[in-house]
């Protein structure tokens, strides 16, 4: 028997959601054949078996999952998964061993499996709810079935809290509950600050002309540039408060085309030229949109640039993702009345420019000294060019 574990498929998340087997419970499976999709915070991934075997699943669709720790096992044959399963049914277990049988109503507690009572957990399914299945003894799929009935969210909305005890609860879909795991590991662990800057957009637009580029190729090679300035802004953290000094200027991007949020990675953004990123930028946009990404199209993020561009939006600061120092942001371009040196009012376009900070690794100088340089390479006619170049 061999454990179908699950790999670290990027250093940002500490686990994800599995979403679909693509092979039947019992069912045989060849070495490289995929046999799960899993969604971390940034793409959908395969799950490849790495040895031929008979499947058996130890995680149901929807549960949250530990990377390093395995989803099933491979059994060398039917009969040695039927052996195990046999052994398995004579080790079931009750969810409150201190009731010894009975609930707190003085009805028989339901039995659950390993399996099923992991699930119950994870979906905070209670026990007078697993008690509705009227069975003694409840299984992975039983749990799995309330779960697809939404029996969970269907608690009454508390009076005191303004609700109606017939207020409407939806559930989370499996990609928002990856995201949600994400964010609350940021806001516990990362004690977050905040700067933003403005920039005046003149020089873009006078020196941009047809050329195939937009504001977000020119902003992530100005990052980019920065890289050997600014080490720490694109570095990781390690253990016993270092940071790991990342070799390249390996850009994360945001997109969100409506079917979920994704940061792959520009590589090599400080030597690349600007149209190749552009070019990158518009696959990602494709891929995104088909649910197709490359598998090492998430790998090796150094910084992360958060797209905030939508009209009116002036100013955003979203939440450093584990393993990164920091954050940038762009926010809209917008129009503004601005005065000439003479007094004369006169209308400029500009945009926000801002960076989310690990004040742990990063302090608020170093975040003014970093946005003011990006800032004066994107007001700068001469450094557009050399940047575009």
């Amino acid at each position: 028997m061999r454990e179908l574990l699950l790999p670290k498929f990027n250093n940002n998340d500490e686990g994800c959601v599995l979403v679909g087997w693509a092979v039947d419970d019992g069912a045989e499976v060849f070495a490289d054949e995929v046999v799960a999709e899993v969604e971390t915070a940034k793409a959908l991934e395969e799950l490849v078996a790495d040895v031929d075997g008979v499947l058996h699943r130890l995680v149901e669709v929807g549960a949250q999952c530990e990377f390093g720790r395995p989803v099933g096992l491979l059994f060398d044959s039917v009969q040695e998964r039927d052996d195990y399963l046999a052994n398995l049914a004579s080790a079931v277990v009750t969810t409150a061993p201190e009731a010894e049988g009975e609930d707190h109503d003085g009805g028989p507690e339901p039995i659950l499996s390993d399996a099923a009572r992991t699930l119950a957990q994870d979906h905070g399914i209670r026990t007078e709810q697993l008690r509705s299945l009227g069975k003694r003894v409840v299984k992975a799929s039983d749990v799995q079935r309330l779960i697809d009935q939404g029996v969970m969210d269907r608690e009454p909305a508390p009076a005191a809290a303004g609700g109606s005890a017939d207020a409407a609860v939806v559930s989370l879909s499996t990609r928002q509950r990856a995201v949600a795991a994400v964010v609350s590991e940021a806001h516990r662990t990362i004690p977050a600050a905040f700067a933003a800057i403005a920039v005046d957009l003149t020089a873009f637009r006078a020196t941009r002309g047809g050329a195939p580029y937009g504001l977000v190729e020119l902003l992530v090679k100005a990052m980019a540039a920065r890289h050997a300035d600014f080490p720490l802004f694109f570095a990781t953290p390690g253990a016993d408060h270092t940071l790991v000094l990342a070799p390249d200027a390996n850009v994360g991007v945001t997109v969100d085309v409506g079917t979920g949020l994704f940061i792959p990675v520009l590589r090599d953004a400080a030597r690349r030229p600007i149209g190749d990123l552009a070019d990158d930028l518009m696959d990602f946009r494709v891929s995104a949109l088909r649910q197709n990404f490359r598998g090492d199209a998430f790998a090796d993020e150094a910084i992360t640039l958060s797209l905030h561009n939508d009209p009116d939006i002036i100013l955003a600061a979203p939440i450093v993702h584990p393993g990164r120092t920091c954050v940038v942001t762009l926010c809209a371009e917008r129009s503004e009345v601005a005065l000439a040196e003479d007094g004369t009012p006169f209308t400029r376009w500009v945009t926000t420019v801002a960076v989310t900070y690990d004040h742990r690794y990063l302090n608020g100088r170093d975040a003014v000294r970093f946005l003011t340089a990006v800032k004066q390479d994107l007001e700068s006619a001469d450094a557009i060019a050399r940047l575009a170049g």
